[in-house]
């Protein structure tokens, strides 16, 4: 039976549950295994039915979380170190000499496009359309906030700045020491390090109607959980409750990625709106002592596709699967990005007209805008986008596997 690897960022919520979407989409004529350096979302792969593989070295809370700041700007220090990028691609490549697999799957997983390379095994790179090579190739793409005070020089800026960023030829170093040891060439520019021998993008088509994409990537669609999972008594009851209250019911979450800082912020200004009841699987990443109110809901984790007929509006972070979640909803949303990446998913919704934008640094008086802003004709846009949104992400990039390796 034809082996398929899945090697997600286990540690990421949204890409773990990407990956598994897909794999349940494959025919039984394949086996499906998965390997990773972290179990934190690993019980969501077991769960579904697949063998997980944990390899070492196993990444440590800290670790996670310094990448997780490595990628959203938030820190200059590299967490892949030279022995920690020779240690993953020693252990990925003794798992992919043993088991062999037909082709291999990521999201983020870094040291993979090495490993994978190495073994000169196709690879399949599952993602967003926003920082790829075609990408910065695009003249429509969304100009950074950073840019936005320059005025009239923020769109010749930009375009500089993607004309250099498309040539950079740096890698680090770590990275080019493990190649070389294992006789490997590296791709001259650097974004084409991180490319894949088949791009799927994730980004709906309706978000990208200008760009140009070269053979070796094609639009399959979003791609979010779709775990199914009944909402339990207390969560029912809670939004009933609300409700006859006369409450607006709104959900909020941040993802893996979630800044405990800003939930604070946004929290301290809901305590004073006892219009809104809140809904939100964020108690991983509260403070012991933060105060809940009664109209709060703090939870671990909640099925947020079984959420959607029940909620107002949602309140989260510019993660693309998070944000395809809430557009598939057919309800608005808040959200805030959290790195430029984020701030391109909630750019394209922002300017379809079914979301608005909170721009760091987060006050009170941009919460109190941003709600103010969610009037009608976003609630009617949200619907409308609802109609178009097309999630048959995970069964497109299936169907395209299965070609692919039909005339390998």
């Amino acid at each position: 039976m034809p082996t398929i690897v899945f090697a997600p960022a286990v540690f990421n919520l949204a890409e773990t549950t990407r990956m598994v979407e897909i794999a349940k989409q494959l025919p039984d004529t394949y086996h499906c295994d998965f390997i990773g350096f972290s179990s934190t979302f690993a019980p969501l792969i077991t769960a579904a039915g697949f063998e997980y593989h944990l390899l070492s070295p196993v990444l440590t809370i800290q670790q996670e979380k310094q990448i997780i700041a490595f990628d959203q700007g938030k820190s200059f220090k590299n967490p892949f170190t030279k022995q920690m990028v020779k240690e993953r691609v020693a252990s990925e490549l003794a798992f992919l000499t043993t088991n062999e697999p037909q082709s291999i799957v990521t999201g983020s997983n870094v040291t993979i496009f090495l490993s994978a390379r190495i073994k000169d095994i196709p690879l399949i790179y599952v993602k967003p359309y926003a920082l790829s090579g075609p990408f910065l190739a695009d003249a429509n793409t969304p100009i950074p906030i950073s840019l936005q005070r320059l005025g009239p020089l923020k769109k010749p800026m930009w375009s500089l700045i993607r004309q250099i960023l498309a040539k950079i030829t740096w890698k680090p170093t770590a990275f080019k020491k493990t190649a070389a040891a294992y006789g490997l060439q590296l791709p001259h520019r650097s974004h084409a390090l991180m490319d894949g021998d088949l791009n799927l993008i994730t980004t709906p088509a309706l978000f990208m109607p200008d760009a140009t994409l070269p053979g070796h990537y094609r639009i399959v669609g979003p791609i979010f959980a779709n775990l199914n999972s009944k909402l339990s008594d207390e969560v029912l009851t809670f939004i009933q409750q609300q409700r006859q209250q006369g409450k607006k019911i709104m959900y909020l979450a941040m993802g893996s990625s979630g800044d405990p800082k800003i939930l604070q912020k946004i929290l301290h200004y809901l305590s004073g709106r006892a219009d809104i009841a809140v809904i939100a699987p964020i108690k991983k990443l509260l403070d012991r002592d933060t105060e809940i109110h009664p109209q709060w809901l703090i939870c671990d984790y909640l099925p947020t596709s079984s959420l959607k007929d029940w909620i107002d509006f949602s309140f989260i972070h510019g993660g693309e699967g998070t944000v395809q979640t809430a557009c598939a909803s057919g309800k608005p949303f808040i959200a805030i990005g959290m790195q430029y990446e984020q701030h391109c998913h909630i750019a394209a919704c922002v300017e379809y007209g079914n979301a608005v934008e909170l721009t760091k640094p987060v006050t009170h008086k941009k919460i109190a805008a941003a709600l103010q802003a969610l009037d009608p004709t976003v609630y009617n846009k949200a619907r409308l986008l609802k109609q178009y949104f097309h999630v048959e992400g995970a069964a497109h990039a299936a169907a395209i596997i299965v070609d692919l390796l039909a005339v390998a």
